[in-house]
């Protein structure tokens, strides 16, 4: 039965081991990137959007863009995996993935201050770790999933991911904010 069982399921070591390699090489990149270029004005009015986002608790215009971003990645993901037997081709997305991760950290962390570091800390680091894992399952795990149910699992990683954000901003921020 290959409902949703893993038990019997061989995780690819070596897939795991190039998926940490390449994410270390692009927050390398991505921290190195931010630190000698002169990075776009689009990275930074973001950065202070999604600041103001979280600390004002306008969840509907984050939520939203999350959201769509999440399913474009997880089915991008799903299709290498599950439609091609390159899902190394992946390593290339989790590049991208890591750059943008690094450098939009970077940028939280230097030009909000304490507020940024917060933001950075408690939402969007830990979403992101989460997002880059649930792409790298649905990659993984996808060709051994039901056939019935396999095509909507990126989506349900998707909204579960978007679940993650919404408890991070609500339960969590709110409580350390009403501490600090």
């Amino acid at each position: 039965m290959r409902n949703l069982s893993f038990k019997n399921y061989k995780w690819d070591k070596k897939y795991l081991i190039a998926v940490f390699i390449t994410l270390l090489c692009a927050i390398i990149s991505g921290i190195v990137l931010y630190i000698f270029a002169n990075v776009n004005i689009y990275f930074k009015n973001f950065a202070e959007e999604y600041v103001f986002f979280v600390f004002n608790f306008k969840n509907g215009d984050l939520i939203f863009s999350h959201l769509l971003s999440e399913l474009l990645y997880l089915y991008i993901f799903f299709l290498i995996g599950y439609c091609t037997k390159f899902k190394y081709l992946t390593l290339i997305f989790i590049f991208i993935r890591g750059l943008y991760f690094a450098v939009y950290t970077a940028i939280l962390i230097e030009l909000n201050a304490f507020g940024g570091i917060t933001v950075a800390i408690l939402v969007f680091i830990p979403t992101s770790v989460f997002s880059i894992i649930f792409c790298c399952i649905t990659a993984e795990t996808c060709k051994s999933i039901n056939k019935k149910i396999v095509f909507f699992v990126p989506a349900v990683f998707a909204v579960f991911n978007t679940l993650i954000l919404l408890l991070l901003i609500n339960v969590v921020f709110r409580v350390v904010i009403v501490i600090v």
